[in-house]
């Protein structure tokens, strides 16, 4: 398959190479954990078997070849420099016929040329190293640009991807928030007000702390910060499943709080905007 791609904000068309995917796994591969015990047919599986319920996956792993053309072999020289240095370090990669979505992750393995043609074409294979899923490009509440080469006219494009939903809150209340995509997320949580002892529950897992003020909650990062710092909690931080999830939330006090839900979606693959579900807040 003949594609090109972007990595660091930069397209494989600005070297003049010739792209062609070699491997594009739709799936990444699952972390097992098996036991195996004599006198029984088969393996305990324990992928699943943590406090959230759900088994993880592995890096994705992305192979393509890369065809450079030049004159001489000087000149190939100077090519082959120019990619290196482009391949080098973490950055966003984005495929030519997957252009809604992104993958965060960095060249994993040396790059070895096979020269031809008396050294005027070269021939190098990349291997990428990606987080297991992707994300939505338009990763930003100001909506997404309309860059004709990235969205076909007709598509059916929301105001904002990374999702933001705001509440108020007076004493306790249940909010219901919809993860858009297809993986878990753990989302970012702002409430500001008169925070005082707080407890956030969803189904039967609960975070609860005391904050001072205006307090931030990072449910990738596992912390509560406050305007004295990071406070100490019990409980467990959770995260959001596909689909519509009812956010419980508790205050001390009956002081109005106003409560902002962020995240951005994951997909296992691609994503298509005609088969995800908005709830209540359909773009």
């Amino acid at each position: 398959m003949r594609n090109g791609f972007e990595f660091k904000d930069i397209h494989s068309s600005f070297f003049g190479v010739s792209v062609r995917t070699k491997s594009r796994p739709i799936r990444p591969s699952a972390k097992t954990f098996l036991a195996d015990v004599p006198c029984r047919d088969g393996s305990y599986d324990f992928s699943a078997s943590n406090p959230y319920g759900r088994e993880f996956y592995n890096d994705r792993i992305f192979t393509v070849s890369m065809s450079v053309y030049a004159d001489n072999m000087v000149l190939m020289q100077k090519k082959l420099t120019q990619l290196s240095n482009w391949l080098c370090g973490k950055g966003e990669l984005i495929f030519d016929d997957m252009p809604l979505v992104k993958w965060t992750g960095r060249v994993s393995d040396e790059i070895i040329y096979m020269p031809e043609h008396e050294g005027r074409k070269a021939v190098i294979e990349v291997t990428f190293s990606t987080e297991p899923f992707s994300k939505c490009i338009f990763d930003s509440a100001d909506g997404p640009c309309l860059d004709i080469d990235a969205v076909l006219i007709g598509d059916n494009l929301p105001i904002g991807i990374d999702e933001v939903y705001t509440y108020t809150v007076s004493g306790s209340a249940d909010l219901a928030v919809m993860n858009v995509g297809d993986r878990y997320v753990r989302p970012v949580i702002e409430i500001s007000g008169n925070a005082s002892a707080l407890k956030l529950s969803l189904a039967d897992k609960s975070l609860s702390f005391t904050a001072s003020g205006d307090v931030t909650v990072d449910f990738e990062k596992q912390s509560v910060t406050d305007a004295l710092g990071t406070v100490k909690v019990s409980g467990m931080f959770f995260e959001f499943m596909s689909g519509e999830n009812i956010l419980h939330i508790e205050n001390s006090n009956t002081d109005e709080l106003t409560v902002k839900v962020h995240y951005t979606p994951g997909f296992m693959y691609n994503l298509y905007f005609d088969d995800m579900n908005w709830g209540d807040v359909s773009a």
